[in-house]
């Protein structure tokens, strides 16, 4: 209990120091002094005697006003060094080879048919392991008398699995990383070599000592190749080791070098004289960036997903998307793009559905109306778990920096073809062929449009 206790403390501290905006105020004290002169010719009526000299009629009134207020200047700057949501790595080697876990490439493409509850990897399998993140943060680490580019940082979520076997896997809860990273490219895209050392309490307590060469980010994408050695142990009463497959469930110890390639998500990162420019001065690369853009459909099909068996409805399918990326190309006005997403599900009616993960999206990007409304005309492919293409347009309207609204016009053709273990699903195998049109009308959240004027390559 005391543990846990102490453990919450230090969660509590290290919530509380991540920041992601600075704010600096400048108050200044504006003097206003203003000073009215009134000049007035006062002639006394009748005759005058033009030989006697007079004093002078005219009356001369001067008054000075001085007002003085307070001016408070806000500015916002970014106060992190790297803000990211999810990453993913695939090890070529880590753990046992009889044991590979067979994630695929960047540890996101799983063999979907080895799906069960009592699976210990795949001999043949390319990819031994594989590393995750979720929630990462880092900020500058002021050593050596201000050195420029050493961080320390944390993660929600950080898993480190060397093969299938759960016992072998390492896992912490806000694990903590020292960083330092040298630049080999210092415009974006940056490419860094980084070397880090993490140190994991819980429920596995482990040291993970890496060197990673980073390229990114654009859009939030970046891609990695690790090499790094990582030790500790799953104490007993871990729930690593309860859930294990092992009917042994003493403390295990997992000592493994690793090398594989990454990639991460809605990942930002800043130099260090980044953070000394404000927010609205950023330059951006990407025409739209965000976190889910979903939709609902209306294909025509005689069964509609959303509505009970065998009744139709106008709306009969929906459309998720998850962590997108449309990265601008900077060839001709720069309006052409490249973009992906973690996760794609698109579903048209009653078993006529397709998922792709990292699937490929080209197309174009029309700004209609300035700050509001634009189209985008795209061609994107799923090619796993499921195989299909989507052509289509959306129409975009911007409601705020986190939130839009869109009408989807398309068409969708494709195939999927699942088959699951017999003993965890009951032989449940999806096979669907569809080729649907579709219309709808789709909402977006923490999703950010930009326009030709916050891109870079319209700066130049």
């Amino acid at each position: 209990m005391k543990k846990i206790y102490i453990l919450y403390i230090f969660f509590v501290v290290l919530i509380t120091s991540c920041s992601i905006t600075r704010t600096e105020r400048d108050v200044y004290t504006i003097t206003l002094r203003d000073t009215t002169k009134l000049e007035e010719q006062k002639n006394a009526p009748g005759a005058r005697d033009n030989g006697v000299i007079y004093p002078s009629s005219r009356v001369f009134d001067s008054q000075r006003t001085i007002t003085q207020r307070d001016s408070v200047v806000e500015r916002y700057y970014p106060d992190f060094i790297r803000l990211g949501v999810f990453e993913s790595v695939g090890f070529f080697f880590s753990g046992e080879s009889d044991h590979a876990l067979g994630n695929g490439m960047f540890g996101i493409f799983p063999d979907l048919n080895f799906i069960r509850d009592n699976y210990i990897g795949d001999s043949n399998a390319v990819f031994k392991g594989g590393l995750y993140r979720f929630g990462i943060y880092e900020q500058r680490l002021r050593w050596f008398r201000d050195a420029k580019d050493w961080t320390y940082g944390t993660s929600v979520l950080e898993v480190i699995a060397p093969d299938a076997r759960l016992e072998k896997t390492l896992a912490s809860v806000f694990p903590l990383y020292i960083r330092k990273r040298y630049f080999l490219r210092d415009e974006i895209p940056y490419i860094t070599f980084t070397p880090s050392f993490g140190l994991g309490y819980f429920p596995s307590q482990y040291i993970n000592i890496s060197g990673s060469i980073d390229v990114g980010s654009l859009g939030g994408l970046n891609l990695r190749a690790y090499l790094g050695l990582a030790a500790g142990t799953n104490m007993s009463s871990s729930l690593l080791i309860r859930w294990s497959n092992k009917k042994d469930k003493e403390s295990q110890t997992s000592i493994f070098p690793y090398f594989g390639i990454g990639i991460s998500f809605l990942d930002f990162h800043n130099r260090v004289v980044e953070t000394e420019i404000e927010w609205k001065d950023h330059e951006h690369s990407s025409w739209d960036i965000g976190f889910v853009q979903a939709a609902l459909l209306s294909t025509g099909a005689d069964s509609s997903f959303l509505a009970s068996p065998g009744e139709k409805s106008f709306l009969s399918g929906f459309l998720i998307k998850f962590l997108n990326a449309d990265v601008a190309i900077p060839v001709l006005n720069n309006g052409f793009f490249a973009g992906t997403s973690l996760l794609n599900f698109m579903v048209l009616g009653k078993n006529q559905w397709g998922a792709g993960i990292l699937p490929v999206r080209v197309g174009y990007w029309h700004t209609l109306i300035p700050d509001e409304l634009s189209v985008e005309p795209f061609l994107e492919f799923n090619y796993f778990p499921s195989s299909f293409i989507n052509i289509g347009a959306k129409l975009n309207l911007r409601i705020n920096n986190t939130m839009n609204t869109s009408i989807h016009l398309g068409y969708a053709n494709g195939t999927t073809d699942l088959v699951f273990d017999k003993k965890t699903f009951n032989d449940f195998t999806i096979k669907n062929e569809f080729s649907r049109y579709y219309l709808g009308i789709g909402i977006s959240f923490i999703d950010n449009i930009f326009f030709p004027e916050q891109l870079r390559y319209f700066k130049r």
